[in-house]
């Protein structure tokens, strides 16, 4: 992260890191998306760590992009973005949540700004104050200090006025709430000369911090836009409730899996290793445990 990336990320809340995914890691996310859009339909996809599949999923199983393998994994530790999140939260940082959002002509969204620095979304910000100030941003002594730093991957060009990201530079300082009137859009026209409208191509990554109150401008461009979203915390901080469990993804690096633990003071140290492998070997023999008993029933 050089010293204009740093300036600008510190003055506006947000940057553009350009072509930090090859056309061939694009070509890859895009055909598994699709596979799966054939199947669920859904326009959003992934979770954000809050919603599982069904009410017998067990602890920690909440749905996730990660699932679908390939470039989804590589997405966890992106060499093109891990000096920026190494910059914004420090060593030891975790992946918090994921997920996939679909816009277009049909359902073209609406401009929700949500977020705001010091917990000053306002009453009614689904990430102001009602997180305990989780969402926060500071600079100190040579550092950044962030609660949730954003990587958004888009799959396609955002050119300019078509919509996409949207958000009101600077506010991850402000002290004052969001206006209410100026929180909700549905139509551009609508959207608040403040709000900055960040146009991006296939391949980009647009990297936020949720500080900044933020949201997606209407779509009223052509095509689609689709957006992957991933969100990372400090290691001892969290924002979703439900973690990961590196064991559901297949072959992952030590790295990864790493970046995959739960929060706690110490990150990614052998004490917590210790803690949490237990955890998922006592998950694993839980969901044994549940085929042998269904196996059981099925026989009776």
């Amino acid at each position: 992260m050089n010293d204009e990336e740093k300036y600008l990320f510190d003055l506006r809340g947000y940057i553009v890191v350009r072509n930090v995914l090859s056309a061939e890691q694009v070509d890859d996310l895009s055909s598994r998306l699709e596979a799966h859009r054939k199947t669920h339909g859904r326009r959003r996809l992934g979770s954000d760590r809050t919603i599982f599949a069904e009410e017998s999923a067990t602890a920690w199983a909440a749905p996730s992009l990660l699932e679908w393998g390939g470039t989804y994994i590589d997405l966890i530790d992106l060499p093109a973005v891990v000096p920026y999140l190494e910059a914004l939260l420090g060593t030891g940082y975790r992946l918090d949540h994921d997920y996939i959002n679909v816009v277009n002509a049909e359902h073209p969204s609406q401009l929700y700004l949500h977020g705001g620095g010091q917990g000053a979304g306002g009453p009614q910000d689904v990430v102001g104050p009602t997180d305990g100030g989780q969402c926060y941003y500071h600079h100190n002594n040579g550092r950044f200090f962030n609660g949730l730093v954003t990587v958004a991957f888009e799959l396609n060009d955002v050119p300019p006025g078509a919509g996409g990201f949207a958000c009101v530079a600077g506010s991850h300082k402000g002290n004052f709430p969001l206006p209410p009137d100026w929180r909700v859009s549905k139509r551009q026209a609508e959207i608040p000369d403040c709000v900055d409208r960040v146009a991006a191509n296939a391949g980009d990554a647009i990297v936020f911090t949720e500080a900044c109150a933020h949201g997606t401008v209407p779509w009223e461009g052509p095509g689609e836009r689709r957006t992957i979203f991933y969100k990372y915390c400090p290691h001892a901080v969290a924002w979703g409730p439900c973690y990961y469990n590196a064991d559901h993804y297949g072959d992952l690096t030590e790295r990864q899996r790493a970046i995959l633990m739960p929060p706690s003071a110490f990150g990614p140290h052998s004490r917590t290793a210790v803690i949490w492998k237990k955890a998922q070997q006592e998950q694993a023999e839980l969901a044994r445990l549940r085929e042998e008993v269904a196996t059981l029933r099925a026989r009776a």
